[in-house]
């Protein structure tokens, strides 16, 4: 309980206002997370965190091998290799890169042979009077959180650990602001864990930290590979490669990869 610990050990829950996150070694793992967030596609590529279950669901886990975050760009990017799940189960990972800047965010995927762009707008599932805009959010979010004292809990994922059990043990400050729930390191002053139900899990490696961006060029936007004549599938990019609610191209190549799926996965089950 708070009553129980020196408080002046306590780190509160706030990000740097600039950072990179990424393993010294060069490896992923800085970072992970499992997003949940309401379908909006067939495969679970392109979704958001949301605040309820109403709609169905998708869950996906993934490692970083690098997050950056500038507020004064008001942006983040985040670079991962994803396990898919589902349909695509039986073919190898993926790269990811999710990029946000102002209220457009990008979610570039390299689909084993063919690279897809998803422009979309984080605020739109539950805009009721448009336009409605969702930028990234403040270093400073959680500073009103309340403190719930100090736990030892395992950490999913960091440093090669697992999870239940196979998690790193550390001792960590609690805190909660209204459903979300933040981790922070007394002996590195870090944020390392968050959870929020229906939202998702997010962990960061305490020695992963640098509080700057060294190439302002990784938030260059609208990136290269969203305009006309990009990548080879771009679903809700116009021309420019800015989000447009109707205008898609290059859907013809999920079709084909979603026969392939099918034939690996009914394969498996024959052997």
């Amino acid at each position: 309980v708070p009553s129980e610990v020196n408080l002046s050990t306590v780190a509160l829950p706030l990000y740097p206002k600039a950072f990179t996150v990424r393993r010294k070694d060069g490896k992923q793992g800085g970072y992970s997370d499992t997003l949940i967030g309401w379908k909006t596609d067939p495969f679970c590529f392109g979704f958001f965190p949301q605040n309820d279950s109403v709609k169905t669901l998708c869950y996906r886990s993934q490692e970083a091998c690098v997050k950056y975050y500038d507020i004064a760009r008001e942006a983040a990017r985040t670079d991962y290799n994803v396990k898919l799940t589902g349909t695509f189960s039986a073919f190898p990972n993926i790269t990811a890169s999710i990029l946000q800047v102002s209220e457009t965010m990008w979610i570039q995927n390299h689909l084993w042979f063919v690279d897809q762009c998803i422009c979309a707008n984080p605020s739109g599932n539950h805009c009721t009077t448009p336009p409605c805009k969702s930028y990234i959010w403040h270093w400073d979010t959680f500073k009103t959180a309340q403190y719930l004292g100090r736990e030892r809990i395992g950490v999913e994922w960091i440093q090669h650990h697992g999870t239940g059990t196979g998690g790193k043990l550390m001792e960590l400050d609690h805190f909660i602001l209204w459903s979300h729930h933040v981790w922070t390191d007394p002996v590195s002053r870090r944020p390392v864990r968050m959870w929020k139900p229906f939202n998702g899990l997010q962990n960061y490696d305490p020695e992963a930290w640098t509080d700057s961006v060294q190439d302002p060029s990784v938030f260059d936007a609208p990136p290269a590979k969203c305009k006309k004549g990009g990548a080879q599938i771009r679903i809700n990019c116009d021309d420019d490669g800015f989000y447009h609610p109707k205008k898609s191209e290059g859907l013809e190549y999920l079709e084909v990869l979603h026969a392939m799926a099918q034939q690996m996965r009914a394969q498996e089950v024959v052997i």
